[in-house]
């Protein structure tokens, strides 16, 4: 008798993250991810002893693969463009994945910030902000902060069919709108 294949945990979050690529958080269940596996619930259930730590843990999966992809371009001239388009091919490309981490509630209603520092992607965006405009900290947050909400606001617009911006535009506006602000945080120190 052949061995029988050991079912990992990351071998379920793989599974979980397809489905969610596919149908969408939802479609995360037990008898989903065994069906995607080929094998029965007892792996998922021996992994997560709920569904909602199944769902946590996807969302905490996929979090890590998009920052891995952010972070590839982390010593490139062009750090944060590349991010920007990233995030915009996300929401268009794969709305379901991009609403499971923009759109969801998976961020527990933390302060908004402390959720973004969570991630290294995030921290090393905020560093090359002050390194390519030569700001403070705060102001760096702020323009962060700010830059964010915009990109994200016109990601979710296109994920969710309601504009259809091409990334150029999308990218222009961001860019503008930071420029703008760094010329702000510059009239404003001393």
């Amino acid at each position: 008798m052949p061995p029988r294949q050991r079912i990992t945990r990351g071998m379920i979050l793989d599974a979980a993250l397809a489905l969610t690529r596919t149908e969408g958080i939802g479609a995360v269940n037990a008898r989903s991810v065994a069906k995607f596996l080929g094998c029965s619930t007892q792996p998922v259930f021996s992994q997560f002893a709920t569904m909602e730590a199944l769902r946590r843990a996807t969302f905490d999966h996929a979090g890590r693969v998009i920052m891995e992809k952010i972070l590839q371009y982390q010593d490139r001239p062009d750090f944060l463009q590349r991010t920007d388009e990233l995030v915009l091919n996300l929401a268009r490309d794969e709305p379901r994945l991009f609403h499971l981490l923009y759109l969801s509630d998976s961020f527990e209603s933390r302060n908004l910030w402390e959720v973004m520092m969570d991630w290294e992607c995030n921290r090393k965006l905020v560093a090359a902000l002050a390194e390519r405009y030569g700001l403070g900290e705060e102001d760096c947050r702020d323009i962060f902060l700010r830059g964010y909400l915009l990109l994200h606001g016109v990601a979710a617009m296109i994920a969710t069919n309601q504009m259809d911006f091409t990334n150029q535009q999308a990218l222009d506006m961001v860019r503008r709108t930071v420029g703008d602000m760094v010329c702000g945080a510059r009239k404003e120190e001393p």
